[in-house]
């Protein structure tokens, strides 16, 4: 991902903005795997707690389903989906 920041913003809503529109753009189709916390952080340039913490919001809307040590997966629920 290409990301970017300002600074009218928290980073972790951007994060979560820029994560929902990769999802709608189908950069991350439905049950693709999403890079871990660790990854996203080092790529974006931020702390990883910024990024759980956008990562935690996108699981409580249920766009993301964790899966344990296995990571984190985009829903495949369809009704989900065409909510967006």
């Amino acid at each position: 991902m290409n990301w970017k920041f300002t600074g009218d913003r928290p980073v972790y809503l951007q994060i979560k903005d820029q994560l929902r529109g990769a999802v709608l753009s189908g950069e991350y189709p439905p049950g693709a795997k999403i890079p871990s916390v660790r990854d996203m952080a080092t790529e974006a340039k931020v702390n990883p707690n910024t990024v759980q913490h956008a990562l935690h919001e996108l699981e409580q809307e249920k766009l993301l389903i964790s899966h344990g040590t296995n990571g984190r997966f985009v829903t495949e629920d369809p009704d989900i989906l065409d909510d967006l």
